[in-house]
């Protein structure tokens, strides 16, 4: 029996994040997968603007109501999706971080409520940087969606792929993503060379290579249609985002990243995420944390590891 899908959902009760979680039911619904709602504690003013003020409750016991009241909201709109809950202390993106080793998949939202400043009062998180911090060390492909319609629903997957080194790991990501909403992959190749250069050679070159890279999956997911366009530009981010336009999904692969962040590719997702209407898969190249415990222990040495704030009662 093949194993259920399991994808954690960053949930702090903003626009983003309730549409980050019912894309996040919707792609396990396809699977038969199970869906937790990951939130991390707030400050007690930020809580006043997501539900009706409550002076005898802490910020734990609002936290839990707000995730309860996701939960309810989205077995309503899912009902056959397992959809469960964890209230963490940890900061939102060292959290999803943490979760990544033990699972499939992340979704976020761009956007999301901000810790107080230190001079109090309540702040938004810059676009993106959760976002941002979470792609760049997850252990698992990352889902970031914005507020509204998440993506077009009729919309084709747009793969940026490098067709000198073309990621196996997004290959597979679109095309399956492709095959649960029934429509095609267009794989887009970027050609950013300087100067003076044979297009019509390198553009030859181009679609071989890719040709080649996506010949197995091809056969693999023969229903899927397929359509290459190679790209010209001196920016690769602004072009694929212009080919996203009425997509349902963008999805890009990354390399493992051990260090802090850097220019060059690590710009190209960083940058989708911040300006396509559509969501943006990043499918970063990585090794699994082998120790990383199983997807059912909530905490402790053989589970995330994270600081969960139980439910009262």
């Amino acid at each position: 029996m093949a194993s259920r899908i399991r994808i954690v959902v960053g949930f702090d009760g903003s626009a983003d994040s309730w549409t980050a979680a019912r894309f996040a039911v919707a792609e396990a619904a396809a699977d038969n997968g199970v869906v937790r709602v990951l939130h991390s504690l707030l400050d007690r003013l930020a809580y006043t603007t997501l539900l009706p003020p409550d002076l005898t409750a802490d910020e734990q016991t609002v936290a839990h109501r707000l995730v309860d009241a996701a939960r309810d909201e989205l077995a309503r709109a899912a009902p056959g999706v397992d959809v469960q809950t964890m209230v963490v202390q940890r900061a939102p993106a060292a959290a999803l971080v943490r979760i990544s080793r033990s699972a499939d998949l992340i979704v976020l939202g761009r956007h999301g409520h901000g810790r107080a400043p230190a001079g109090g009062g309540f702040h938004r998180v810059h676009a993106g940087a959760v976002a941002t911090h979470v792609m760049a060390y997850a252990s698992c492909p990352v889902v970031a969606v914005g507020p509204g319609p998440a993506g077009d629903a009729g919309g084709h997957v747009v793969l940026g792929l490098d067709a000198a080194a073309p990621s196996a790991a997004a290959i597979a990501f679109a095309f399956e993503a492709a095959q649960r909403r029934g429509t095609g992959v267009r794989v887009c190749s970027v050609m950013t060379l300087g100067g003076r250069f044979d297009e019509p050679r390198h553009d030859a070159e181009s679609r071989l290579a890719l040709s080649e890279a996506l010949a197995g999956w091809r056969a693999a997911f023969p229903d899927v249609p397929v359509a290459l366009d190679v790209l010209h530009g001196v920016d690769p981010a602004a072009r694929l985002l212009d080919a996203a336009g009425g997509a349902a999904l963008v999805v890009v692969g990354a390399r493992e990243r051990t260090g802090p962040p850097r220019g060059g590719a690590d710009a190209v997702p960083d940058t989708l995420v911040r300006n396509a209407t559509c969501p943006v898969a990043v499918v970063r190249t990585q090794r699994r944390d082998a120790g990383a415990g199983p997807w059912s222990s909530p905490a402790g040495p053989s589970g995330t590891g994270l600081d969960v704030v139980p439910a009262e009662g």
